[in-house]
């Protein structure tokens, strides 16, 4: 396999990964504080990673610059951006969460053609556009009028924020990787990240919270941790070194397949004809997106 095509498959994985972190949240937030799951999920994620980078021998000081530069990457795409998206979880739908969501590929094409100067052809927006209609076919289930019909809460104009969070986060992190190795730099960005979960974690009376803890958030807390910070974080730092940042971010319109599947597996839930159509929607999007992109590295590679 090219770099390329392994870089395409860690995005992937990680964005199949975070396709279950929406009902683990739930179930976590339902017993302890936004402000205690974030401190406890990224505590976890980061003891794998120093045990990883131990194992391998990479553990060692960035420079003062590039410190810094992970440490308000930590800030905006660990701390800030999974605290709102955990706030407003106590109040957002997990359906209406993936239709907000499903907008952050759209919001990282756009930052990395403005900010990296990435181009953007006419072939990649299709496909791009593509993907986000599968979305709001699975997620409305056939009847996309219901979004026109409903006020929007304050928990969804919060969930909204998290979409810029991520797209800038995703995007300045590709221009940071230019200097510094992905596991490194995740690892930094993850440890000021949970530096930062500290203080609210503590104001907010997260210590008395522990003891109270259920086994059956712990394990869900353990999984996003784990999984769905340490390894799907480190995965997507991977392809956004490799790969444009738009092409990394249309991986994300994955997530809802993904819930639609896990919900259908784990929860019961029926799955009708307009969630298999939106599903094939979405992955021609992707396919359409990472076809033009190997059809342009062919090119380069020829000329």
């Amino acid at each position: 396999m090219t770099p390329s095509s392994v870089a395409r498959l860690k995005a992937l994985v990680a964005v199949i990964v975070w396709g279950a972190s929406f009902p683990s949240a739930k179930v976590a937030v339902g017993e302890v504080s936004f402000t205690t799951l974030i401190w406890l999920r990224f505590g976890s994620g980061l003891l794998v990673l120093f045990l990883f980078l131990a194992i391998r021998g990479k553990i060692r000081l960035l420079p003062l610059r590039e410190a810094v530069t992970f440490a308000a990457l930590g800030f905006l795409g660990v701390f800030f951006h999974n605290s709102i998206q955990a706030y407003a979880l106590q109040t957002v739908s997990a359906g209406m969460s993936g239709l907000i969501i499903a907008a952050n590929p759209i919001a990282i094409a756009l930052l990395g053609s403005l900010l990296l100067s990435e181009p953007l052809g006419k072939g990649k927006i299709a496909g791009i556009l593509l993907a986000a209609c599968g979305v709001l076919v699975i997620i409305s289930r056939g009847n996309i009028s219901v979004f026109l019909q409903r006020e929007y809460s304050f928990g969804e104009l919060v969930m909204v924020l998290s979409v810029f969070s991520w797209g800038f986060f995703s995007v300045l992190s590709r221009k940071a990787l230019q200097r510094t190795s992905p596991e490194l730099g995740m690892t930094y960005a993850l440890t000021f990240g949970w530096l930062f979960s500290i203080i609210p974690f503590l104001v907010n009376g997260g210590l008395a919270e522990l003891p109270s803890v259920s086994a059956k958030a712990w394990a869900n807390i353990l999984f996003l941790g784990i999984f769905c910070s340490a390894l799907a974080y480190l995965f997507w730092y991977d392809a956004l070194q490799v790969l444009p940042a738009s092409e990394v971010g249309v991986f994300l319109y994955v997530n809802p397949v993904v819930a639609v599947i896990i919900s259908a597996l784990f929860l019961g839930e029926s799955v009708s004809t307009s969630m298999l159509f939106g599903g094939a929607m979405v992955f021609s999007g992707v396919w359409c997106v990472n076809s033009l992109s190997r059809m342009q590295e062919k090119r380069r590679k020829r000329a």
